[in-house]
């Protein structure tokens, strides 16, 4: 009886973390409606007991390695490597092969996923990427407007967010947003 307890009170708790962004999600392919959490490496590292994900998205540079991450089989865990720069002709810079696959990693995800998505500070490439997965369901300046609500210290890396909006086809629109970030408060955009 006290463990049925414990186990109510930790789904609970897991939901409150992970509150659906949307109420329905017919836009995804298995209903999905966005429960994620957007944090450093070291948060994720800090707190993979109690977030318990049921899937990650990690970003690191090349040469770097992740430590002591969330152990979870390869087909719940996408690796993303590519450096916090916005010049597109860096080695190390994002490649829109990087967003086709999380955009295909995300339509795996089953409807009650639970997502992490991390980079090393939680500011930037996480953040981006965010913004992107968000506004595949959501008008970008919706998107950026929970991005801000799950991340209130981003910065989203340009160039990430610049690749999302060419694969989105938003013509400009995600990357306008972006450009309203950090911001302490989040106001509606000026018509």
């Amino acid at each position: 009886m006290a463990l049925a307890a414990e186990t109510r009170a930790a789904e609970k708790q897991l939901d409150a973390l992970y509150a659906p962004l949307l109420g329905t999600n017919p836009d995804h392919p298995n209903g999905w409606t966005i429960r994620l959490i957007v944090a450093s490496q070291t948060e994720a590292r800090h707190n993979r007991a109690l977030w318990a994900p049921s899937h990650l998205i990690s970003i690191r540079a090349p040469g770097t390695k992740l430590l002591s991450m969330i152990e979870l089989p390869e087909e719940r865990h996408l690796e993303l490597l590519f450096g916090d720069v916005t010049d597109p002709d860096e080695p190390d810079a994002a490649r829109i092969e990087a967003i086709e696959r999380t955009f295909a990693f995300i339509d795996g995800l089953p409807g009650d996923a639970h997502l992490l998505v991390h980079c090393l500070r939680g500011i930037g490439r996480s953040t981006a990427l965010t913004l992107g997965i968000l506004a595949r369901y959501m008008e970008p300046e919706e998107a950026a407007a929970a991005l801000h609500g799950l991340r209130p210290e981003a910065k989203p890396n340009r160039h990430v967010t610049a690749l999302c909006d060419t694969v989105l086809g938003l013509k400009g629109r995600l990357a306008k947003q972006a450009l309203r970030f950090p911001a302490k408060a989040w106001k509606p955009a000026r018509s």
